[in-house]
């Protein structure tokens, strides 16, 4: 039964990641808050450090994000603040012939607030993220794993791949293996949290590129 629900989850949101290429940047579509322009749309695929779903494998679709500003809301009510979001577009959908009528009208009756928005369009905006990623490690180690994780940041070219990070380990015989990283931390005593950072739509072919390591040494304290 359960099986039987996460099945029908999954080809609901890929329904809806279909659904969603009909999306085009610079067009208008239903956001979850409203009615929006879409200003950029980011796709991201599987790497190596994602949880991937049997039937898909490394470099495959893993979602798509768009980022948008919102215009007005589903009564026509112009949104005011915080117009700038992204969110993932499996959850956004096209124009329906009642959503255009409704944008017309509120365009028309808010003369003043689409011409606040059309000028909020000539100001981008950068969007950052983060892949967090957890190591455990035998806390007698922590001084060379601090040591280690150091070098690498010192030998990393400014933009990176998950590939980069893990010959440069290599490279520097970090004492982790950076293909043992874990979403169970609860009962390790000992592990280091690294975060990867990157700009939305800095990438290589399927990959993203980094832009910066920081990382956190996490110790369990005893009672």
């Amino acid at each position: 039964m359960w099986n039987l629900c996460i099945k029908k989850i999954i080809l609901n949101i890929t329904k809806s990641m279909e659904l969603s290429n009909i999306i085009k940047e610079g067009e208008w579509f239903c956001a979850i808050e409203g009615i929006a322009i879409a200003e950029r749309i980011y796709n991201f695929y599987f790497e190596e450090y994602d949880c991937i779903p049997q039937n898909k494998k490394i470099g495959d679709l893993k979602m798509s994000v768009v980022q948008y500003r919102l215009f007005c809301d589903f009564e026509g009510r112009p949104i005011r603040r915080n117009r700038f979001k992204y969110f993932n577009a499996a959850y956004c959908s096209p124009m329906s012939i009642n959503w255009k009528e409704l944008l017309r009208k509120s365009i028309c009756k808010n003369p003043k607030e689409y011409a606040s928005f059309v000028k909020s369009l000539q100001k981008p905006k950068e969007i950052k993220g983060h892949i967090t990623l957890n190591y455990v490690f035998d806390e007698q180690a922590k001084g060379n794993v601090i040591c280690c994780i150091n070098a690498i940041r010192e030998k990393l070219p400014s933009k990176f791949t998950f590939l980069d990070l893990q010959n440069t380990a290599e490279d520097n015989q970090f004492v982790i293996n950076m293909n043992n990283f874990t979403d169970d931390t609860f009962d390790a005593p000992t592990y280091i949290r690294i975060f990867l950072i990157y700009k939305f739509g800095d990438s290589i072919g399927k990959r993203i590129l980094f832009n910066e390591l920081d990382f956190e040494i996490h110790e369990k304290t005893s009672s």
